[in-house]
């Protein structure tokens, strides 16, 4: 049984919908669902310090940095992975995401290892993918019935969170093994990042960003 914590919800973003977090030490990336579909960077005091504008992704609900700095955002409703420039917002590139019927869009997005990690709720499965090609190199579980958000954790192992159940999944990114399990109180977990041995939240009908902190080890 997971157990549970109570966050600690600090301000609220500028856009409507947040529903993407990647923490990096410039700021806070995050990705707006219907703002429409704005990228903004906020200090993590809320201060917005950029807003690169509207992007052509839909519905986006995953943002992470790639090594260049520049953002790819999961588009769920064109089932596309999207860079865009840091800079200016321009595209650069994009490559479909599975499952390819269009049955779902990705969600949480994260960089490691070269390849771009993303969470498929409607699959019920984390998948990896080599960025210049879009093939896929790797699959595991996800568990929950709505997962979402992805983030590494410093010692190699992956976490997911469950928007609907409030749960956060330490995972085993070469098996998808459960190494263990946060339950969390309050808003909704979309989007989710790691900073400075806390967990970073967003919840997207609420406006809210929150933190957790890393189980103690």
């Amino acid at each position: 049984m997971a157990s549970k914590v109570d966050p600690k919800v600090l301000w609220k973003t500028p856009g409507v919908q947040p529903n993407g977090l990647q923490a990096t030490p410039e700021g806070l990336w995050v990705i707006d669902q219907v703002d429409p579909n704005h990228i903004y960077l906020l200090s993590y005091e809320g201060e917005t310090l950029r807003d690169l504008g509207e992007s052509r992704a839909r519905h986006a609900s995953g943002i992470t940095v790639d090594p260049d700095g520049n953002l790819w955002v999961a588009s769920t409703f064109t089932y596309e992975m999207i860079l865009f420039d840091r800079e200016t917002g321009a595209e650069l590139a994009a490559f479909p995401t599975p499952p390819y019927d269009r049955s779902g869009g990705a969600h949480g997005t994260e960089w490691r290892y070269g390849q771009l990690w993303f969470n498929v709720p409607k699959a019920g499965r984390i998948f990896a993918a080599d960025p210049k090609t879009g093939a896929i190199t790797r699959d595991i579980p996800a568990y929950g019935d709505r997962s979402h958000g992805l983030a590494w954790d410093p010692d190699g192992s992956l976490w997911s969170d469950d928007t609907n159940k409030r749960v956060i999944f330490k995972l085993d990114p070469a098996t998808g093994a459960i190494l263990e399990a946060v339950g969390c109180s309050g808003p909704e977990p979309h989007g989710m990042t790691i900073w400075n041995g806390q967990f970073w939240l967003c919840d997207a009908a609420t406006r809210e960003v929150f933190t957790i902190d890393l189980p103690r080890r």
